[in-house]
């Protein structure tokens, strides 16, 4: 507990200091610095080396003066002191040397000899010589047989420190590697080695940052940084920083732009794992995925792009010398705005950290137990071995690179950082992914979305409760508020529901997706994770709301009642006593021939086939669809990047997310449908054909009329009374009938006087319903102890009784000839319409509201109810799409599924239609 409690405060107090160095940095690389500078690669810049001290060759750090020996040193500095006359300087300018021969100057195959076995100098002198077989002399002029280094002396035993390394799964395992060179690197530290700091600093970060043990790297080297610090001025790289280091909103002073060409640059410091700094690469020469075989280095530093690029590998085909033994740090490099290059420290968010055996990066959500860190490496194959000889590999398995966009400031980003998740393995095939995240704070979305919710959905449960109010005045119910108008209630407010989720949600992603592609500075961002998934059970429970709306939608077309009404009056017929014609001198009598049934049944059969009949043709739909997602590419749209490419190079490098999907699918699809609906309605119907108005005018010249019931006391009438007075008619007189209507020479069809308006919106008194259920009756009474043919003759009889009985009815409350029950025609008053609901009483005298358009009662069929069955048919598209990632899946399933739903619907309203027009099932095909 004393351990853990002191690393909390520890990494309290290097927070506190970063807080004070937390700036950015001017851009600078050992190319800048003159020829008597050197690289101060802690604090990234150029410093003049003092006193009589030149840089090194690689600019790094200084070194003494050719004819100078070191005494000691202090970081990068050394202090100097001049070799006496006749003597020379040893090769590591420790010590000052006489040569034994008169000349040292040793052949490119030899080394120096200055020092005897125990390593004292040689008193008579240095000398060339030549290794001894098994030894070869290293750039160092070193003859050398074991290692980079032997284990140092007298400062830390090497059985005593800790030297394994523990796994993700916490088992742990031998490091060669780490006990030959832990104890050796720390007395080197511990004597301000400033490479060898940077070398232990390499061996914490193998061993997963782990804090609570003082005698591994990480410990270690606290206890040498309390004395000397490489990192007191500068970004430490085993800094240990909590998640307020990412909020400084300040730091990076650059606006970007959503252009092509506007990237966002990195730059890594690599270090070898022995400590040595290897210089500045850009992020065109890391490889941050083994396989780096994406077509574009560049492509996933687009600002603004959603990059994701995943790959598999074979463990024995890997080789990468520029990983091999390689540890990184990152910094962003801007411009300010002045113009001046900086670079700003990057922090990574490391999965194997370890902080008292717990792992508390990974997987984690909660920003307050992040711990970031600088150092990374990418991958390690040399720490670790088996003692059967097979390779354990440890490497970076998932890569993110996070983008914070500001939410005040358009363009301006917090401190990205990078999140790493490492993997160890045996296995042969390496799985690695490289993934670019724009983050932004989702505070703003939520609050929005919530106050549209909180607006939209009270309104909508008003909207229902008008609709169940509605409702129940058409159904002629006594009382507003009872046990079925509650339940229609709830059918009407899961349908409107869906259309809630749908219209909304929907929006949103258009909005945003199209919004975040063309805009010109960072003011929009994708939702982030978690919003995505809430987005996602939007839309599904939307689909599942507006499957049941659209179930009860085509219910009530199920179960609405139609009657034909025929006007056609009886013929007489003049026949003698034995049914002989009729001659002059014999006594006249007369019989009454029976209405011919054929015309009833051909409207009954016309309105039949309408049932199916929609403004859009759904393969056509999945064919448009199909055509243009796939084989035009439409769904580039749906990248997450600047701009409206469609043709993208590399698709599957961008991201696609669930919401720009949702957009592109959704826009599309409806418009596509709109398309449809505006060629079929406008173009096809006005100068092809149109079925509805086509039918008005097959009831008039077949002098049958409509009525259709939707509910008890609502419906819609087709007045079809022929002007002719008859439809019972041969192909001459039939001629006849047309020509005079074209001419004017006969009546108007309309039900009023002087007006050719046929079709009305209904609304029935009480005494209406009462009538029409006692004549339906008639036909559902059944003769007990009949079977058989006999029952279906008695059946059959019962139909014709209320079939006649009902035409009688119907004729006469249509004529006004029925004193109790009868009608006004009006016109619709504008709130009515507006409202779909009737605001006059009309228990006691029906009101037929005008229809000028003459196509109201496509209510009664799909035609009227299209939008019902096009939103479902694309959110269920939609989530197919989004679920299976395929068009075609997602196409046939919908198509599938809609067949089924027509094909249910067309047996039930059939068989309905036959039961309440009274019309025999044989003859409706």
């Amino acid at each position: 507990m004393f351990k853990y409690c002191t690393f909390i405060i520890f990494c309290y107090l290097i927070n506190v200091h970063a807080q004070f160095r937390s700036t950015n940095i001017a851009f600078t690389t050992p190319q800048n610095c003159s020829r008597i500078q050197f690289f101060n690669r802690i604090e990234l810049r150029c410093e003049t080396c003092p006193n009589s001290t030149v840089p090194s060759a690689d600019q790094l750090s200084c070194i003494c003066d050719i004819q100078q020996k070191e005494i000691s040193r202090s970081g990068f500095i050394p202090t100097c002191q001049d070799c006496p006359s006749d003597t020379f300087p040893s090769p590591d300018q420790l010590e000052c040397l006489n040569c034994r021969n008169g000349t040292c100057e040793c052949p490119q195959s030899s080394v120096l000899i200055y020092r005897d076995v125990a390593g004292h100098l040689l008193s008579n002198g240095a000398f060339c010589d030549y290794c001894a077989k098994g030894f070869s002399r290293n750039d160092d002029g070193e003859c050398k047989k074991c290692g980079y280094s032997c284990p140092g002396k007298n400062f830390t035993n090497s059985d005593q420190v800790y030297t394994r390394i523990k796994l993700q799964n916490g088992v742990e395992m031998k490091s060669n590697y780490i006990e030959n060179h832990l104890s050796t690197e720390a007395k080197s530290c511990s004597e301000r080695n400033v490479q060898s700091c940077e070398a232990l600093a390499n061996i914490c970060v193998l061993q997963n940052f782990e804090a609570g043990f003082s005698l591994n790297a990480c410990g270690l080297l606290e206890n040498i940084k309390r004395s000397f610090n490489p990192w007191q001025n500068a970004w430490d790289a085993l800094a240990n920083t909590d998640d307020s280091e990412l909020e400084k909103e300040n730091v990076i002073d650059h606006q970007y732009l959503f252009k092509d060409d506007s990237r966002f640059e990195l730059f890594f410091a690599r270090y070898d794992v022995n400590g040595t700094f290897d210089g500045f690469f850009t992020s065109e020469t890391v490889p941050l995925m083994l396989c780096g075989d994406f077509l574009d280095p560049l492509a996933p530093f687009v600002f603004g792009r959603r990059f994701y690029k995943e790959c598999k590998i074979r463990k024995e085909a890997y080789s990468d010398s520029f990983l091999e033994r390689k540890l990184f740090e990152v910094y962003l490099k801007f411009t300010d705005e002045q113009g001046r290059p900086k670079l700003y420290p990057m922090h990574v968010l490391n999965s194997a950290i370890r902080v008292n055996g717990q792992l508390p990066n990974f997987a984690s959500k909660d920003r307050n137990q992040w711990i970031l860190t600088r150092r990374f490496y990418l991958v390690d194959d040399y720490t670790l071995q088996f003692d059967n000889s097979t390779r354990l590999m440890r490497f970076a398995a998932k890569i993110g690179i996070n983008v914070v966009l500001q939410r005040e400031r358009d363009g301006y980003i917090n401190p990205p950082y990078l999140t790493i998740e490492y993997d160890d393995t045996t296995e042969e095939i390496l799985e690695n992914s490289l993934e670019v995240i724009y983050h932004k704070d989702p505070s703003g979305y939520d609050q929005k979305l919530t106050i549209c919710l909180s607006i939209v959905v009270p309104l909508s449960l008003f909207w229902s409760a008008l609709c169940s109010y509605s409702w129940g005045r058409r159904q002629g119910k006594p009382s507003a508020v009872d046990a079925s108008s509650i339940l229609y209630f709830f059918v009407c407010e899961v349908s409107v529901l869906g259309d809630v989720f749908f219209i909304i949600f929907g929006l949103i992603a258009f909005w945003i997706t199209f919004a975040y592609k063309s805009q010109t500075y960072a003011s929009y961002n994708m939702l982030s994770e978690d919003q995505e998934r809430s987005l996602l059970h939007y839309i599904i429970s939307a689909l599942v709301l507006k499957f049941f709306g659209l179930l009860f939608t085509m219910g009530a077309l199920v179960f609405q009642e139609t009657f034909f009404i025929d006007w056609e009056r009886q013929k007489l017929k003049q026949t003698d006593e034995h049914g002989m014609p009729l001659s002059r001198d014999l006594n006249k009598s007369t019989e009454a021939e029976p209405v011919v049934v054929w015309r009833t049944y051909l409207i009954a059969n016309e309105w039949n086939e309408l049932q199916q009949y929609r403004k859009t043709s759904l393969a056509l739909q999945i064919i448009m669809m199909t055509l243009l997602m796939e084989y035009f590419q439409v769904k580039n749209y749906a990248l997450v990047e600047p701009g409206f490419e469609r043709n993208s190079e590399d698709p599957s490098t961008t991201l696609s997310i669930l919401l720009s999907t949702l957009a592109v699918t959704v826009s599309l699809y409806l418009f596509l449908a709109f398309i449809q609906v505006f060629l079929r309605v406008l173009i096809v119907e006005r100068i092809v054909t149109d079925p509805f108005h086509n039918f008005v005018d097959l009831c008039s010249v077949s002098n049958i009329s409509v009525l259709s019931l939707t509910h008890s006391l609502y419906g819609y009438y087709i007045h079809g009374r022929s002007v002719h007075g008859k439809g019972d008619a041969g192909m001459s007189e039939m001629n006849e009938f047309l020509q005079r209507e074209r001419n004017n020479l006969c009546g108007f069809r309309g039900l009023e006087t002087g007006s050719e308006l046929q079709t009305f919106i209904v609304n029935l008194p009480q005494m209406f319903r009462l009538k029409y259920d006692e004549i339906s009756a008639i036909s559902k009474q059944t003769t007990s102890g009949v079977v058989g043919h006999e029952a279906v003759t008695a059946k059959m009889n019962a139909t014709v009784e209320a079939h006649s009985q009902m035409n009688s009815f119907l004729k006469k409350f249509v004529d006004h000839s029925i004193s109790d029950i009868d009608y006004i025609v009006r016109d619709r008053p504008f709130l009515e319409s507006l409202l779909d609901m009737e605001m006059s009483d009309t228990s006691i005298t029906g009101t037929f509201t005008r229809d000028h358009v003459e196509i109201a009662y496509s209510r009664c069929f799909v035609y009227g109810n299209e939008w019902a069955w096009t939103s479902f048919e694309c959110l269920a598209f939609t989530v197919f799409y989004i679920w299976s990632g395929s068009i075609y899946l997602a196409g046939a399933v919908v198509y599938v599924i809609s067949h089924i739903i027509r094909m249910i619907f067309g047996y039930l309203s059939t068989n309905h239609l036959i039961k309440t027009s009274l019309v025999d099932q044989r003859f409706l095909v």
